[in-house]
């Protein structure tokens, strides 16, 4: 019963990442968990039913690893699916470490509620140490659920996570133990979410930025939308190897790269940098007229695939790790550039907004998602949670999947279609004297913006 139990914890806890409409799961499925720990005859089979139940989350939550792992490695028989298990059941097992550890001590005597939330919680800050993200924290699961977001925003990760996880293993606890008053901390929960009010957006910084997304490299806009100062592109956009060390240049230096774009507006744009030694994926500030102006390089780096881990390494030749702060200012913006999978990491985030960023920019390549609409809507609800936890607007430029711009409410104010190439705007609704108040972007410029992507086609 237990075994079953561990299952279905996992399989609801996975299911939570793939559908918006599932996420709340996720609090049943930690209180599934909460009954098999607690129910287990020994403590070792405690400990087996937790990893067990991490790693099937992870296997459910993250399928489409399998694919990207073969993007990574093409060529070796089985080595898509072995890296794939390798990923769920270490980032699983992290997760679940702290707590493995302490059902080893008298420590487990105590009631589970006590102890699991923050066992929980450190697990996850184990994992996201390991790795260098994490795909899979339970309240990455929680996206699109606006109580959620409006409670993020208000009382912060920390606090919000170790409550909700207290609520459910309550639940798990009066489950066992048959204790109706065991229920009222979820009751609690439930209620303070309910009345949680939303916060005013703050999203001034996304005046005149264009969000570009590409199909292709070969396809790129021709024009940018009236009033666009900045413009945010995809990871690696920047062709060829550029010769140039990371962080602020002495003095803006002209890229041959960048000669034939027709665009002259400022850029926050991927690049390649290659120096003695070094061979770093950066994102790049350029002024108007195609000189960079300074560089950070991305720190963050995918094990396997961009690094090396526990021995394995992908096709490609391992990236140095970026050192400079993730914060780059240009046309009068301070913007926090994250480099794809980096939008999954918090401390990265977080240490661009105290630097004094105020515009999360994510630039992304989502070839490696091989067109899985499970990944790209994990990838997209990241940079939601990322903008409401920082009560900063967000975008996100792609090749190969969704831009979108992100109100610091958390609301998707634009997004582009995967395989199509143009430029996101967005602008505040203005009043009119016929009255079309509440006009989105959608209705105001979501149709230009389609025309763009139509026209757009050609290489730079």
């Amino acid at each position: 019963m237990n075994l079953l139990l561990a299952l279905l914890a996992g399989l609801l806890q996975g299911a939570a990442f793939l559908f918006p409409t599932a996420q709340p799961l996720v609090w049943v499925g930690v209180a599934c968990v909460a009954v098999a720990v607690h129910r287990s005859s020994s403590v070792l089979r405690a400990v087996a039913l937790l990893a067990l139940a991490a790693t099937v989350r992870q296997a459910v939550a993250l399928h489409w690893w399998v694919d990207t792992a073969h993007h990574f490695a093409p060529g070796v028989a089985g080595a898509d699916f072995t890296l794939a298990a390798l990923g769920w059941v270490v980032s699983g097992m992290a997760s679940q470490l702290p707590a493995m550890v302490l059902l080893l001590t008298p420590a487990r005597r105590w009631p589970l509620r006590l102890w699991f939330p923050f066992t929980w919680a450190l697990g996850e800050a184990v994992a996201e140490t390991l790795c260098g993200f994490s795909m899979t924290q339970v309240l990455h699961s929680q996206w699109a659920q606006p109580a959620m977001l409006r409670a993020l925003a208000h009382v912060g990760w920390w606090p919000l996570l170790l409550l909700c996880l207290h609520a459910a293993t309550s639940v798990g606890e009066a489950a066992v133990r048959r204790t109706p008053r065991l229920l009222v901390p979820a009751g609690l929960v439930l209620g303070a979410l309910a009345l949680v009010p939303p916060l005013p957006p703050v999203d001034d910084a996304l005046s005149g930025v264009g969000v570009v997304h590409l199909a292709s490299l070969a396809q790129v806009p021709r024009t940018t939308p009236e009033g666009t100062s900045l413009l945010v592109w995809p990871e690696s956009t920047v062709r060829g190897n550029q010769r140039l060390p990371e962080g602020i240049l002495p003095q803006p230096t002209p890229l041959a790269a960048l000669a034939d774009t027709p665009l002259s507006v400022a850029s926050l744009a991927g690049l390649t940098l290659r120096t003695e030694g070094q061979y770093l994926t950066a994102a790049g500030a350029f002024d108007a007229q195609g000189r960079l102006l300074a560089s950070r390089g991305k720190a963050v780096l995918v094990p396997v695939g961009e690094r090396v881990f526990l021995g394995l390494r992908g096709r490609g030749e391992p990236l140095t790790p970026g050192k400079a702060p993730p914060l780059l200012s240009v046309a009068g913006r301070r913007l926090i550039p994250l480099i794809c999978y980096e939008a999954f990491s918090r401390p990265t985030s977080l240490k661009g907004q105290a630097d004094g960023g105020d515009l999360i920019a994510v630039l992304a390549s989502d070839l490696p998602l091989v067109g899985s609409r499970f990944a790209w809507e994990q990838a997209v609800g990241a940079v939601i949670l990322r903008a409401v936890e920082q009560r900063v607007p967000a975008v996100r430029a792609s090749l190969a999947g969704p831009a979108v711009i992100v109100s610091s409410d958390g609301r998707v104010l634009a997004r582009s279609e995967p395989g199509t190439s143009g430029v996101l705007t967005w602008a505040p609704v203005e009043r009119t004297q016929q009255g079309a108040e509440g006009m989105t972007h959608r209705e105001r410029g979501g149709a230009p913006t389609r025309r763009l992507a139509r026209q757009a086609s050609g290489a730079p």
